[in-house]
């Protein structure tokens, strides 16, 4: 006879089987009446009842939201069944600092993610990314797509404090001690994860100011047998925009009635010694009709794709980089297996993973690859004590060709940089001087990131409700760089006619550079803990103490003069070699305590406090106490209440009040320091060093300190189907660490730094969830939050400025990340003008002027942009620059994300699943720079097919100006900043969409399978935006592109990815 789900015989005859299914309060309709291993389901009515033929010793299981499910062998022809409510609503125990609470119990603000279907069916390579949307408050942010980048992660907030590194950073807890970056974590290895945001992460201490991210990895189950899961899925990546350049004429054109706006009498201009006239237009406008989509290789003709024509050089034959050399799509593959289970005494979890990606170039791409191995194991040592263990290993490298251009400029940035008609193909054979060049013959750089983690811990129970834990973590963390230069040859035209095949790249990129930092972090923690219940009071009491050192060690040598480019290594070089090298370290040591307190599981409270102490100030200052309280009250557990129960199930509301401090600011603030510097004292030809004047410092530099004030309130409604959570907080730095008193010139050193100014970030937070089961067996499950927040500084000696590029000086009142600039009331048409007899135009009157802005060589007219007179004085102009007068400048925008929301929707029905995530951002903008948002940026150089909408005086409604040289600026002319052209970043994205089926528990049987999973899952799969230029919604400015305004747009693209996997369970 055939087996069941469960085990027990099953009889062929078929029978029906009646009965009523309720709860301790009464019968239950809309229950979920299932065969396990079959096809046939039905539900309860009203009163509780169902009715379904299935044969004896089969199985059924009884699903219903918000109650544990049940399976249960049919023994006779009546079955009645009692279900239990499930605490995964509101007794979910969550993991909280140094211990557990259930969710009831909560009076803080922490949010736990769904580990299931966050990480482990999406094609995503790192924790980061895979967390965007999912947590409210929390903002992750990527600025490019590039391979192995690591996600900024920011909580409620994200400057912090002015002098905070890295932002409003949590704290990321991986099994309680810290990780640097969410990246090194193999997702498929985490179990739990919550989210502290308010005061109660001060029981972690100073490096908790900004909130705690909690992960627990997983390490088996007691009473289990032994599991293995397999689980992989196999992806293509296709870049989701990428600019496209204007064709060679439109291009030439656009850029030569640029540069004639300064230069009337201007015929031509040159790019790298390529010649733009109106024979260069004609003449790429005739290729692009006669050879326009021909396959015509790279080799390149005389005469027909260049020419040298009285002493110029002209470039006709137009190409496509984009298509020539990068992928349309990318392999990226993800593996993991997990071995788990547990015996009466011990338990054990070993997981490992592999990530692979291959970058868009064609020839040399860059890639990226992990590797993940977890193990956990948990055993009784005694009946009083228990032991663990766990090792947490990751190992991740990224390769990319050396880049002849710097960090700042990647090779992408060059293949979008240059006109459609510049060289990228071969004369007799051998390429041109052009950046796929570059890449063809770079050797290949390589980052290695190395993490190896021990940790070795118990708990001891010495009486009923007495426990101790213990435990001691070692990380090393081992950063690995290998820079390899070297030399590319290639056809040089730039700047000439006679084209010279030779080694255009200088001797400096002729290197080895080997880079070595080794980071240690040792941490231990003991506290005990004691549960006490008397009556209906329940008391929970925590102390302990934790300590931390963290060494870093950095030594790095490179030397010029490669004998061999194939073996770039320093004892392979003959050129002149420099090393240097670098330590650092900084310790902390707390002692704190948590008292918990509830009556009747209605009235709660919590008190804890921290006592720190930080190396990173001086002795006086060390150290810091910082308490938190926080209470809640559970309405619906009131008599009172009672007429809500039919459709209100739990009502809490909490509120929290406590203090951190803030230790995550630069090291040696309080020590004064010399730097070196040239003295001009020349002596043998050498200019001698000496030290500058000692830096001033206040020994009086101390603590900031974050203060959290919040309320909240967590609701379920509707026998648990529908929850709420609700949080309003204020966040207030005080204590500033800040510029000093200003002094006079004369003192002869810069004002010591201070505590002075106080900032606020005031947010709020919504979180919702519906879960539903149909009576056709389709479950259901709805989630999403929406969440904001502002950042201002409340307290601050300095004058509020105005700069020309849209930001401000530091103020009193200033809301942290706001954009100053114009309001653009439309283009200049030539009615606003009265033409002159030498080509010049006179503003008719009444006509605001814009004067103010004009040059010698530009004057405005017909087509550029009008400004609004906002003071209405009838000039345009910049007021005495202040915030106070600001002339005809007012906030325009805010380059902070504000209304960050996330929205899931889940369904299975008989084996099928179907997921969809969208997450989006209401409200972020940007006021970018470089050729590819400013026309004429550099006139000569790209314009692309967007920009082609400007203004003639056929094209009086274009979007665009009158072609325009802006000369490298985004702050001037036609291009100040200004409402028309403020990028709006704002967006909704199909973050992910996941379509899979289980096989049936009746086949899978057969082949000794618990599992089989198959899916297809997208990522960034479609996106709505309101930007007028084709860039992804989410780029910014990286860390290395800051360095120069014109990289904005043309950094690595964001990806869509599409991938097939499968989920195995042995």
């Amino acid at each position: 006879m055939p087996k069941d789900g469960v085990g027990g015989v099953v009889s062929e005859k078929q029978n029906t089987v009646q009965g009523v299914v309720r709860d301790a309060n009464g019968p239950l309709a809309g229950v979920t009446v299932a065969v396990i291993g079959g096809q046939t389901a039905t539900s309860t009515d009203e009163t509780g009842s169902y009715s379904i033929d299935v044969p004896i010793g089969a199985s059924l299981r009884f699903t219903f939201l918000g109650y544990l499910s049940k399976d249960v062998v049919v023994s006779s022809n009546t079955l009645d069944v009692v279900l239990d409510a499930d605490d995964t609503a509101l007794d979910e125990v969550v993991v909280v600092g140094y211990g557990s609470q259930k969710r009831s119990n909560i009076t803080g603000a922490v949010s736990t993610v769904d580990t299931e279907k966050t990480f482990e069916t999406r094609p995503i390579t790192d924790v980061g990314r895979a967390l965007q949307g999912a947590v409210s408050g929390l903002s992750i942010s990527t600025p490019s797509g590039d391979l192995g980048g690591d996600p900024t992660i920011r909580l409620r907030g994200v400057s912090g404090s002015l002098q905070t590194q890295g932002g409003a950073s949590p704290l990321i807890l991986v099994d309680g001690v810290e990780v640097p970056s969410l990246s090194m974590i193999n997702p498929t290895d985490i179990e739990t994860m919550s989210v502290i945001k308010d005061a109660s992460a001060a029981i972690y201490g100073s490096r908790a100011a900004w909130g705690v991210i909690l992960i627990k990895t997983k390490s088996g189950k007691r009473n289990t047998k032994t599991s293995i899961n397999y689980s992989n899925n196999i992806a293509l990546q296709t870049p989701t925009t990428t600019p496209v350049i204007a064709g060679g004429a439109e291009g030439a054109r656009a850029g030569l009635l640029a540069l004639q706006r300064t230069n009337p009498s201007l015929t031509a201009y040159d790019n790298l010694g390529t010649y733009y006239d109106e024979y260069a237009i004609e003449k790429m406008a005739e290729w692009e009709r006669l050879y326009g989509g021909q396959d015509l290789g790279l080799e390149m003709v005389e005469g027909r794709d260049y020419e040298v024509k009285d002493g110029k050089l002209y470039f006709h034959r137009l190409w496509d980089a984009e298509d020539m050399f990068m992928r349309d799509f990318t392999p990226q593959q993800n593996h993991n297996l997990n071995i788990t289970g547990g015996s009466e005494k011990v338990n054990y979890n070993a997981g490992f993973g592999l990530v692979s990606q291959t970058g868009i170039l064609k020839n040399n791409p860059d890639k990226y690859n992990r590797y993940n191995f977890n193990l956990g194991l948990n055993a009784d040592i005694t009946d009083w004590l228990t032991g663990f263990a766990k090792v947490l290993y990751s190992a991740s490298d990224v390769t990319k060709p050396y880049s002849f251009n710097g960090d700042v400029f990647e090779p992408i940035f060059y293949m979008y940089r240059w006109p459609r008609n510049f060289p990228y193909g071969t004369i007799d054979g051998l390429p041109m001087r052009n950046a796929v060049t570059d890449v063809d013959q770079a050797n290949m750089n390589k980052r290695s990131l190395n993490m190896a983690r021990f940790t070795f811990g118990g708990q001891a129970t010495l009486m009923p409700g007495f426990t101790i834990d213990a435990d001691y973590t070692y990380s090393q963390f081992i950063d690995k760089f290998d820079i390899n230069g070297g030399s590319i040859e290639g056809w040089d035209f730039w700047a000439r006619t006679d084209f010279v095949y030779r080694t255009y790249t200088g001797a400096a990129h002729d290197r080895a550079r080997k880079e070595r930092t080794i980071r240690d972090r040792h941490v231990g923690n003991i506290y005990a803990t004691y549960d006490k219940s008397f009556n209906l009071h329940n008391f929970k009491f925590m102390a302990g103490a934790n300590a931390e050192l963290f060494q870093s060690d950095n030594i790095w040598g490179q030397r010029l003069g490669l004998l061999d480019q194939d073996y770039p290594q320093l004892g392979l070089a003959t050129g002149d070699q420099t090393t240097s090298s670098g330590a650092s370290h900084w310790s902390t040591l707390g002692f704190f305590g948590r008292i918990n307190y509830d009556y009747q599981d209605k009235y709660l409270l919590e008190v804890l406090a921290r006592y720190d102490g930080s190396s990173r100030f001086n002795r006086e200052n060390v150290w810091g106490f910082f308490p938190a309280i926080s209470a809640g009250y559970v309405l619906s557990k009131e008599n009172f209440m009672d007429w809500s129960k039919p459709y209100l199930d739990f009502l809490k509301i909490r509120a929290s009040w406590g203090s951190v401090g803030n230790q995550t600011v630069p090291p040696g603030l309080y020590l004064s320091t010399l730097s070196q510097a040239a003295s001009d004292w020349v002596i043998g030809g050498i200019n001698q060093n000496t030290m500058t004047t000692p830096s001033i410092v206040s020994q009086n530099l101390t603590w900031e300190t974050v203060t959290t004030q919040e309320i909240g309130v967590d609701a379920a409604f509707f026998q648990n189907k529908f929850n709420v959570t609700f949080n309003r907080f204020r966040r207030t730095i005080s204590d500033l660490i800040t510029g000093g008193v200003v002094l006079p010139s004369s003192f002869g050193a810069p004002s010591p730094l201070r505590n002075f100014g106080e900032m606020q970030t005031n947010g709020w937070e919504l979180e919702l969830a519906y879960n539903h089961s149909f009576s056709n067996g389709l479950n259901m499950r709805l989630a999403g939050q929406l969440s904001d927040f502002k950042e201002s500084i409340t307290k601050f000696d300095g004058q509020a400025q105005v700069r020309v590029d849209g930001t401000s000086s530091n103020y009193a009142g200033k809301i942290v990340g706001e954009i100053w600039g114009y309001e653009t009331d439309r283009l200049f048409q030539i009615d606003d003008f009265i033409a002159n007899e030498n080509g010049t135009y006179t503003l008719k009157e009444g006509i605001p002027s814009q004067s103010f802005y004009e040059t010698n060589s530009f004057k405005f007219g017909p087509g550029d942009i009008k400004y609004s007179d906002l003071n209405g004085d009838g000039v345009i102009g910049v007021g005495d620059g202040t915030v106070q007068n600001p002339g005809d400048r007012r906030i325009i925008g805010n380059s902070n994300p504000r209304y960050q929301y996330g929205f899931r929707a889940d369904f299975d029905y008989k084996g099928f699943d179907l997921g969809f995530f969208l997450q989006g951002v209401g409200q972020r903008d940007i006021w970018a720079g470089g050729d590819f948002i400013v026309p004429g940026w550099r006139p000569a150089e790209a314009w692309y097919t967007h920009q082609m909408d400007y203004w003639t005086p056929e094209n009086t409604g274009a979007f665009y100006y009158r072609p325009t040289n802006q000369g490298q600026s985004n702050t001037t002319l036609n291009h100040m900043p200004q409402t028309r052209y403020l990028l709006n970043m704002s967006y909704l994205r199909l973050k992910n969409l996941t379509f899979g089926y289980t096989l049936p528990a009746s086949v899978m049987d057969k082949a000794k399978i618990s599992k089989l999973r198959v899916f297809f899952s997208g990522e960034n799969l479609l996106e709505f935006d309101n930007l007028d230029v084709p860039v992804d919604p989410e780029i910014d400015y990286t860390e290395q592109g800051a360095r120069d305004r014109n990289t904005f747009g043309r950094t690595y693209p964001y990806r869509r990815t599409f991938s097939l996997g499968l989920q195995l369970t042995f």
